[in-house]
């Protein structure tokens, strides 16, 4: 049974790791990145005419603090089917997704309808960390455009660090999956020099071209990217290269 190791937080590895079984793969969990709450004002943050969220931790801590009912009457935009899925679950109907699950996908959707969002202030609930590809591209094309950070990635040592390492010495990984940037300084952060020599020996999956870029910086090479930038778009990746080796 070939065997993949999931970077992700632990509360998205272990739905990855119930899809990856039912594939019939062995998941290894090894959460190399946690998230916390931001502390930020909801002074003037409904004056918005536009809201773009990010990830399903946007969602998250965003709506911890505020009225749900005071941005039902706005432009809601998610950058994907799962952040989607999240506001759906609070009510949300009227959900704009781009059709590459991006930053890039975001912009040339936003791009395309122009006309609609130059005179809207745009407001972006996100992790404190990230890339600036909608502000930077968009903050002379609309009325006005903000990112609010409202949680931070943080790195974090796995508890099973030394029962992981020893399935990489053991060659014994075949898939090592990682969903953001941070997952990949994370795994590193745990593994220090030697994270080259393991991650080496396996197929490097990534969720995107962002992490894919993460990946490359450091000198790796990416074996899977997925078409649709998805966690079931890695898992149907994995399965065909699977099923060729």
């Amino acid at each position: 049974m070939k065997r993949v190791v999931i970077t992700r937080e632990k509360e998205e590895s272990e739905k990855f790791a119930r899809k990856l079984k039912e594939a019939g793969f062995e998941p290894v969990i090894f959460p190399t990145i946690k998230t916390v709450p931001v502390d930020f004002s909801v002074q003037n943050i409904y004056e918005y005419d536009v809201y773009i969220f990010t990830s399903k931790n946007a969602v998250k801590y965003f709506f911890s603090k505020t009225d749900i009912t005071k941005i039902k009457n706005k432009t809601v935009l998610a950058v994907g089917e799962k952040t989607k899925k999240s506001l759906e679950k609070l009510g949300f109907e009227d959900i704009t997704v781009p059709e590459k699950f991006s930053s890039e996908g975001m912009l040339e959707l936003i791009k395309k309808k122009i006309d609609f969002f130059k005179d809207k202030k745009i407001l972006i609930p996100r992790a404190k960390k990230g890339i600036n590809t909608l502000v930077d591209n968009l903050k002379n094309q609309v009325k006005e455009i903000k990112i609010l950070p409202v949680y931070e990635t943080v790195l974090n040592i796995p508890e099973n660090v030394k029962e992981v390492e020893n399935l990489y010495i053991k060659d014994a990984v075949d898939f090592t999956v990682f969903t953001s940037p941070s997952t990949v300084e994370g795994f590193f952060k745990s593994f220090g020099g030697k994270s080259y020599g393991y991650l080496e020996k396996t197929c490097i999956a990534v969720i995107g071209t962002t992490t894919k870029k993460a990946v490359e910086k450091k000198g790796l090479k990416v074996c899977i990217i997925p078409e649709k930038f998805t966690v079931e778009g890695i898992i149907h990746a994995i399965v065909s290269v699977a099923n060729y080796q």
